[in-house]
Formats: C-alpha cells, sequence, structure tokens
C-alpha cells in the first residue's frame, strides 16, 4: 500500500509541476501591414511584472534597421493610461523592455512606435493577460 500511496503522490506533484510550466508560459502577438511584422514575446505573461522582447521586421520578413523603438501599453477597462517605455536594442537584434508592470487581468492594448532611417512606423494590437495564479 505505501507504494500506491507514493505514486499518487508523485503523480500530484508532477501535476501541479506541469500546471505551474503552462501557467507561466509566455504570450506571444504578431502584428503586421502591408510595410511592417512586428512579433511581441511577453513573459511570464500574467499578471505581476512582464518582461517584452519585440522583433521589428518589414513586410517581407527582414530586421528592420530600427534606430528608436517604444512600447505603450493601456489598460482602457481599468483606467490605466498609455505608459510608454524606450526598447533597448540587444545584440541578438530583438528589442526588449524589461519589468513592466502588468497589475491586473484584462485586455491590454499595446502600440510600438518605431523609428527607422526612412520612415516611422507604427503597429497596434489587444491581447488578454490572464488573472495570476
Amino acid at each position: 500500500m505505501p507504494g500506491v500511496v507514493r505514486s499518487c503522490f508523485l503523480i500530484v506533484i508532477a501535476t501541479l509541476a506541469a500546471l505551474r510550466l503552462a501557467a507561466a508560459e509566455p504570450l506571444a502577438l504578431h502584428i503586421h501591414s502591408e510595410r511592417a511584422m512586428f512579433q511581441v514575446l511577453i513573459s511570464p505573461g500574467t499578471v505581476g511584472t512582464g518582461n517584452f522582447v519585440l522583433q521589428l521586421m518589414s513586410g517581407e520578413g527582414t530586421l528592420l534597421p530600427v534606430k528608436e523603438a517604444t512600447l505603450t501599453l493601456s489598460l482602457p477597462e481599468r483606467g490605466i493610461e498609455p505608459l510608454s517605455r524606450k526598447a533597448k536594442l540587444g545584440a541578438d537584434g530583438y528589442w526588449s523592455v524589461p519589468n513592466v508592470p502588468l497589475p491586473f487581468a484584462g485586455r491590454w492594448h499595446l502600440r510600438i512606435d518605431a523609428v527607422t532611417p526612412f520612415q516611422n512606423v507604427t503597429l497596434e494590437d489587444d491581447f488578454d493577460v490572464p488573472a495570476g495564479h
């Protein structure tokens, strides 16, 4: 009997660990227009503090020669006005915005403004932040 109890205990622990990992999965967004395509990864993707990674590409899928990028977030349903943060370019060619507060679950509005040598590109979309556990 102790072997059965131990096996059940291990199954419960494994299930809880899997649920925790699933809850911590990042959110992924794909926003595009004819001129640009932005991929956004938000981790952990739940209420709290999020880290944003931005891949800014042309409409053809090549990296845009961006000089400056800004991330702006708002949560209109909760009265949270737009909050803007400058992104920093990493050695991998991706832009990052660490430690962004996502204090509430809900449908957030995201805007990315990218400045290239030849044009300014702005893309917007909404994403859902689930409640944390």
